[in-house]
């Protein structure tokens, strides 16, 4: 089919009008690979129309990544809310290794350098988040080295440091909420209770101020030796020990 004219729309778009009276919208990619600027013809326009919007595709793959770095399975994940072709998927994903614009080595230093950054998140969780995303377990471990064990306790211990400034429950009742928390951020349950076995503050004032808490709270309800032994039952179950 004969192109009467090419009229530039949006960024590396062309209208290109056909002599049916119809106009087709292409990639300027595309026009330069049919070199259609120097044929002046279309032989086959759905054939072209189809390498199109698979090259649109591409274009989105590439915005997407633009916002931030992704591996492969964000990726593949991303392509199929678009397509159920595989082999077009596979394509894609190809032509981004091929020009350097998917890099799973450097995904992993990113997302663990950011880790360490800006969370309180451990090697544990950090490992099993790249695992979630299949990546390779092997180039985690690799590069997770930076994550060594001092390094770990030194997160540790800030954690549990910044939580100690305004914590007021007994040293129980603390050191039982920094391992659970600690374990559930992804750090090892052995170098957490190494760390936490050395940890001891004075009860005395905390103890004291439940104790004036709970006589306020409860004299109403019981009285004398009754009242005694039920605050000294609420301070055990509080942690307080002594």
């Amino acid at each position: 089919m004969k192109i009467i004219k090419y009229e530039r729309s949006k960024k590396n778009k062309y209208k290109v009008y056909l002599e049916d009276g119809e106009f087709v919208e292409l990639y300027e990619d595309i026009i330069l690979k049919h070199e259609l600027l120097f044929k002046k013809n279309i032989t086959d326009i759905e054939k072209i129309k189809k390498e199109n919007d698979d090259y649109k595709l591409y274009i989105k793959t590439l915005e997407y990544i633009n916002k931030r770095i992704r591996c492969e399975s964000e990726i593949r994940i991303y392509l199929k809310k678009y397509t159920s072709d595989s082999n077009l998927i596979d394509e894609i994903v190809k032509k981004l290794y091929d020009k350097k614009l998917l890099d799973d080595a450097l995904y992993i230093k990113s997302y663990i350098n950011d880790k360490i950054n800006f969370t309180n998140d451990g090697p544990i969780k950090i490992k099993k988040n790249l695992t979630d995303l299949e990546i390779d377990t092997f180039l985690i471990d690799d590069l997770l080295l930076i994550f060594d064990e001092k390094l770990e306790l030194e997160r540790i211990e800030n954690y549990v440091n910044k939580n100690l400034k305004t914590n007021k429950k007994s040293l129980y009742l603390f050191k039982q909420k920094m391992f659970i928390n600690l374990v559930n951020l992804g750090y090892n349950r052995d170098t957490i209770m190494s760390f936490l076995d050395k940890i001891n503050f004075s009860e005395s004032n905390l103890k004291e101020k439940e104790e004036d808490k709970l006589r306020k709270k409860y004299s109403k309800k019981y009285e004398g030796k009754e009242l005694d032994y039920f605050i000294k039952r609420k301070l055990y179950e509080k942690g307080f020990r002594d």
